[in-house]
């Protein structure tokens, strides 16, 4: 008899864990820049890497390759959603940055290509500058500039994606634009971009757009 009420109440208080368990739960949207959008149920004091390796179990998505940004705000793995004010029915920007890619040719190998004449190396570098379009935040945008969010910008296709900041800083005095003073990063094609690969490396072609986002990206 003993054994059988010890039974029922072992179920009794799990089926209360488990009520109390719903409770603390809610519903999230996660949607992607194009347009891809699903729920998930997350716990009320999830941390946002718990999120992620969520994501990863239901959807497939790499933990290392996502950035989850909430009310223009990146979110860090070791916070949680009350930190941020994440509510049941909140919505969360999912980026997923671009899958490394293997080495290729003499590099893979470790072997130095050959090295150009300075004029030839020169016209090289010409032929590979890539004239492109960077598309500012709204608010970024002064009130004396131009309608227009784009700033044109021409860069090497052999340089490391960090040029373009400079590059910018450069142009932001004259243009009359402002850089989001807490931060940015740069998104092409609905990835976020490494800035230490080149744009080659990412696949930027002629006359492309990449476009800045508020805040700053989080290794995870």
């Amino acid at each position: 008899m003993g054994v059988i009420k010890s039974c029922l109440i072992k179920e009794e208080a799990e089926e209360k864990q488990e009520g109390r368990e719903q409770q603390l739960a809610m519903d999230v949207v996660f949607e992607t820049p194009e347009g891809r959008a699903f729920s998930m149920e997350v716990w009320f004091f999830a941390t946002v890497l718990e999120m992620k390796q969520k994501i990863h179990q239901h959807h497939g998505f790499p933990v290392s390759r996502q950035t989850l940004v909430f009310d223009g705000r990146v979110m860090e793995d070791g916070r949680d959603t009350k930190h941020y004010g994440v509510l049941h029915g909140s919505r969360i920007h999912l980026f997923l940055d671009p899958p490394r890619r293997p080495l290729a040719g003499a590099e893979a190998w470790g072997v130095e290509a050959p090295r150009l004449s300075p004029v030839a190396a020169a016209a090289a570098a010409q032929s590979k500058r890539l004239r492109l379009s960077v598309l500012l935040p709204p608010p970024q945008w002064g009130s004396t500039a131009a309608s227009s969010r784009k700033v044109a910008v021409e860069v090497n296709g052999a340089d490391n994606v960090s040029e373009l900041r400079k590059e910018l800083q450069r142009l932001q005095g004259s243009l009359g634009f402002e850089l989001p003073a807490e931060g940015y990063f740069l998104i092409y094609k609905q990835n976020v971009m490494d800035e230490d690969r080149t744009f080659r490396w990412h696949d930027v072609r002629q006359g492309d757009a990449i476009e800045i986002f508020n805040g700053s990206v989080t290794s995870g």
